[in-house]
């Protein structure tokens, strides 16, 4: 199910994005391979879903990461999602 827009769709349909601790930050990482330990995410490669699961935090909620911030256009960036 995508975080964003709460829809059900096929695993291929989907990206997983994970939590990763970076130096003093932790920050939101695609996982294209599926393959990266730990909690992941799932939502569309698609601007709206970012945007959506951003504004609702709902990466914090689904990755269980209190006080995670995403950065939209960092993942949009990662995902080679055009926004503008």
């Amino acid at each position: 199910m995508c975080v964003g827009c709460r829809q059900r769709a096929q695993a291929a349909e989907l990206v997983r994005v994970v939590a990763q601790q970076r130096e003093d930050a932790t920050v939101l990482v695609a996982d294209p391979a599926k393959t990266m330990p730990g909690r992941g995410a799932w939502l569309h490669a698609r601007a709206e879903c970012i945007s959506v699961a951003t504004r609702r935090r709902a990466f914090a909620a689904a990755l269980r990461t209190p006080g995670l911030t995403a950065d939209p256009d960092d993942l949009a960036e990662q995902l080679g999602v055009i926004t503008h």
